[in-house]
C-alpha cells in the first residue's frame, strides 16, 4: 500500500496496513492510514528464480555451507566465506542478516538513528560494510533508519537517497528492492520494514531481524541462517 505525505509529498509505501498514524520518514509528518474497503488486493509480483551474474556462480548454485557463528569484537570481519559474522551487544535495537546464496552469512547490529550500508571498502567507508564480491553493490549503497515511537518500540526504514545540489537522488548504481518487488526505490521512496523483510542491494540479500521477535545477534543470525532464501531480483540495464 502506498500513500503520499501531506506535507513533502514523499511516496511512503506501507506494508502493515493496520497502522492508522504513518510517520513520513523524510519530514516526520503524521499521515493518516485511509484503507478502501473495496478495493481489490494488491496484485503481488512474481519474482524471477533465477539471476544472471557476472562471476562465474551461478544463482542456483548450492548455497555456501555455514558453520556456527563466529564472535568478532567490530561490526566488519575479515572471516572466510562461509562463516558468519557476529558482533557482540550493545544497545542494539535489531540485526541485518545477510542471507545470500553467493555471500558469506554476516550479522551486523541495527541501532537508533540512520545507517548507511554498502560494500565492504576502506577508502569509502560506510556505517555498516557488507563483505561480498557483489560488483553491483554500490560502497554507500541505501540507508537504514531506526526511529523510536511513542507507542513504544520502534519504526524500521529503508530509503535510497541522496542530495546533490539539492535534487533528491539515488544512492545506489544498480537499486534497492525490497522483499523481490522487480521495481527498485526511487528516490522519494521511504519503506516501513516489518521483523523478517528481505532488501536487496544490488545482487545480495539480507533480512531485518528486530526486537520485536529475537533478544540477541546469536538468535537473529540462527533463525535467518535455517530459514529458505528469498528470490532473487535480477538486475535489467
Amino acid at each position: 500500500m502506498e500513500i503520499t505525505c501531506k506535507k513533502c509529498n514523499t511516496r511512503l509505501t506501507i506494508s502493515n496496513s493496520s497502522s492508522l498514524i504513518v510517520k513520513c520518514g523524510n519530514c516526520g509528518y503524521p499521515n493518516p492510514v485511509v484503507v478502501n474497503p473495496n478495493a481489490p488486493p494488491p496484485s503481488q509480483p512474481v519474482p524471477p528464480q533465477a539471476i544472471i551474474s557476472p562471476p562465474p556462480r551461478q544463482n542456483n548454485a548450492a548455497p555456501i555451507a555455514n558453520p556456527r557463528p563466529v564472535v568478532n569484537p567490530t561490526p566488519v570481519s575479515t572471516h572466510a566465506p562461509g562463516k558468519a559474522v557476529d558482533v557482540p551487544a550493545g544497545n542494539e535495537v535489531g540485526w541485518l542478516v545477510v542471507h545470500d546464496e553467493n555471500a558469506p552469512l554476516q550479522t551486523y547490529p541495527l541501532k537508533v538513528g540512520r545507517q548507511i550500508i554498502g560494500r565492504h571498502n576502506s577508502a569509502s567507508p560506510c556505517d555498516i560494510m557488507i563483505i561480498t564480491q557483489d560488483v553491483f553493490m554500490s560502497r554507500n549503497h541505501c540507508i537504514l533508519e531506526v526511529k523510536p515511537v511513542r507507542s513504544g518500540g520502534y519504526d524500521y526504514l529503508v530509503s535510497d537517497r541522496k542530495m546533490s545540489s539539492g535534487v533528491p537522488e539515488n544512492m545506489s548504481t544498480n537499486g534497492t528492492y525490497v522483499n523481490a518487488f522487480q521495481k527498485g526505490l526511487l528516490p522519494n521512496d521511504v519503506v516501513y520494514l516489518n521483523d523478517g523483510d528481505t532488501i536487496q542491494l544490488g545482487q545480495t540479500k539480507m533480512v531485518v531481524k528486530t526486537i520485536r521477535t529475537v533478544a540477541s545477534a546469536d538468535d537473529a543470525t540462527r533463525l535467518v541462517k535455517d530459514s529458505e532464501y528469498s528470490p532473487t531480483v535480477i538486475i535489467k540495464h
